[in-house]
């Protein structure tokens, strides 16, 4: 009887592994749930063991190789010297053996046999709308892994009925699922008044020499008002999110069906409002030199949505998600009063933003909005 021993299924973040050392050698004896090899995540050092007793025949993999989950890393046999084959086709296949393939988190044997893929892979198509058995895989073992997945979005969204729709929507899947997977997010609320903001609006509006604006507008010229005065999104940096000149840019989420568009505002502080306005209505796709947003912003108040938390855009380092301004009752030295006001949830990288400069921000907001 033989065995394939599989790398273990290392979770949903985590696609592959490094194999660090063979802890046996070719042709030595193992016990079940003995180890033997060592891979490596960039959360922890995995021990991958034996589920059966045998002998180790083949190692499938190389030291110092990266090896997907899920995919062969060796084949023991019940006797030492019995023929055995190895799980691919490969032209050093031995002579016909039975064959017992066992792992923690397979539901079944066979279903692995006819799919390989690691569990990044199997998200990433089940969010994507893939079917695995049209992926070709390029991971050990013919594995598929995540960017075999992502590779066959790409290559398919281009071409055919809706191709150009089907392009943008799997762009928006790519992009999304990358932050998610890759920036630690976490989400902080504040109520902001708009008495203020709404008499300055109101005032605007009513002289004809004006250009309209909206509430969009004001948040997106707040915003950058709000990050100069405290630059808490934009003071640390690390590794994985190094710092960054500028930072008062910011990146504009629009609805454009199907999907989504990025449009970039250089710093909207920058320009007198007229200038701001007319620039806000003018369709801009490319980023232009030297833009670098650390903000982005979504607004789904339009919809009459109240309250939202929306997903970092990769390269920023928060989101701002705006709900409806609307009014509300709120009680204050006894008496109950009527105030105009809007939800904001920002989203922030936790890697570069901690929850105090979070809040500065968003009190920033407030005092933005006053001060119109």
């Amino acid at each position: 009887m033989q065995y394939i021993i599989i790398l273990p299924d290392l979770g949903q973040t985590t696609a592959e592994a490094t194999i660090v050392e063979f802890l046996k050698e070719k042709g030595s004896h193992v016990k079940r749930g003995e180890p033997i090899l060592v891979a490596s995540t960039d959360k922890a050092d995995v021990d991958v063991e034996a589920f059966e007793e045998g002998f180790l025949r083949e190692w499938l993999v190389e030291k110092g190789a990266l090896a997907s989950a899920l995919s062969p890393v060796a084949v023991l046999t019940t006797t030492p010297d019995e023929p055995y084959e190895l799980p691919t086709s490969s032209p050093e296949t031995h002579n016909s053996a039975p064959t017992a393939i066992a792992s923690a988190g397979l539901e079944k044997a066979d279903q692995f046999q006819k799919i390989a893929a690691a569990p990044a892979a199997r998200m990433a198509a089940k969010e994507l709308g893939i079917d695995l058995k049209t992926v070709a895989g390029t991971g050990a073992g013919g594995m598929i892994t995540k960017a075999d997945v992502e590779r066959a979005v790409s290559e398919r969204s281009g071409s055919g009925p809706g191709g150009a729709a089907k392009g943008r929507l799997a762009a928006m899947a790519a992009a999304t699922l990358a932050s998610k997977r890759e920036i630690p997010h976490f989400y902080v609320t504040r109520d902001v008044w708009l008495k203020h903001a709404a008499q300055w609006r109101k005032a605007w509006n009513e002289s004809s020499s004006n250009p309209h604006v909206t509430w969009n507008d004001i948040f997106v010229r707040c915003a950058a008002r709000a990050l100069k005065a405290s630059d808490g999104l934009i003071s640390k940096g690390s590794e994985a999110a190094p710092e960054r000149e500028g930072g008062r840019d910011i990146l504009v989420i629009a609805g454009n069906e199907p999907g989504l568009t990025l449009v970039p505002v250089p710093d909207p502080s920058a320009l007198p409002w007229s200038e701001f306005l007319k620039f806000m209505r003018v369709s801009k796709m490319s980023y232009p030199a030297g833009f670098s947003p650390t903000l982005a912003i979504s607004n789904l108040g339009m919809h009459g949505v109240k309250q939202f938390a929306a997903i970092i855009p990769p390269g920023c380092r928060a989101v701002l998600a705006i709900g409806a301004v609307r009014e509300e009752c709120s009680v204050e030295k006894g008496e109950i009063l009527v105030k105009q006001i809007c939800t904001l949830t920002l989203s922030a990288d936790h890697r570069v933003v901690d929850g105090i400069a979070a809040a500065h921000f968003l009190e920033g907001m407030q005092h933005s909005l006053d001060a119109l």
